[in-house]
């Protein structure tokens, strides 16, 4: 009986840690800017990959607005989803990867910063062309990693 309890214990201990541990690694991710109030122009549903964090599903969302893009959580995963903005104009460009077992990811990089994040999705498709429009370099060729570090080491 004792034995049971203190295996509960250390169980729930262990989750604890291990949520805790995700939103910190999480947090390290996210990058917010001073967002004009704007509405939401167009909504995707999907996961997300940065240097900590993979999800998968659709736990996160890819918000274009008229200022620039917002990845971010649901109601229900904003804790452990980061929140990631950047203005059309900080955008060195588009690329698609895509792991082996994996959707394809549409990874958003940064001009001048080594700051990126890629949103998991199966409409890249039409997520490209609205990136284009705003004047985001787009690259459609599909690069394929093995692991997330890759994904910092793209060549520019």
């Amino acid at each position: 009986m004792l034995l049971d309890i203190l295996l509960a214990v250390a169980l729930a201990l262990v989750a604890v840690l291990g949520l805790l541990m995700w939103i910190r690694r999480s947090a390290s991710c996210a990058r917010t800017i001073e967002a004009p109030a704007a509405e939401r122009e167009r909504i995707f549903w999907g996961g997300v990959m940065c240097r900590y964090v993979v999800t998968s599903g659709s736990l996160s969302r890819l918000e274009f607005f008229d200022w620039g893009v917002r990845v971010c959580g649901t109601a229900l995963s904003r804790w452990i989803v980061p929140t990631w903005e950047a203005r059309y104009e900080e955008l060195a460009r588009a690329e698609l990867v895509v792991f082996r077992s994996s959707r394809i990811a549409v990874w958003l990089r940064l001009r001048e910063e080594p700051d990126a994040i890629a949103f998991l999705t199966e409409r890249s498709a039409e997520i490209l062309p609205l990136l284009e429009g705003r004047g985001v370099p787009v690259n459609r060729y599909v690069a394929r990693i093995r692991r997330l570090d890759e994904l910092y080491q793209l060549p520019e």
